[in-house]
């Protein structure tokens, strides 16, 4: 994986996540947007990570 820098991971992450495709990241999104959308999405997943680690401590404190 050394032969890709972080920005081209970022970007093949949104591509593989269904929410952007290689055309769209080229054609209609600055960088600055696609970082953002970037962001987003890694943020939703902290959420739903940190979401499923509660309900899991709650069911194992039943």
């Amino acid at each position: 994986m050394e032969q890709f820098g972080d920005l081209e991971l970022r970007m093949y992450t949104l591509i593989k996540a269904g929410l952007a495709s290689k055309f769209e990241l080229e054609e209609y999104y600055t960088l600055d947007e696609a970082l953002k959308l970037y962001a987003l999405y890694r943020m939703d997943q902290d959420i739903e990570r940190g979401r499923s680690a509660e309900l899991e401590e709650r069911g194992n404190n039943r």
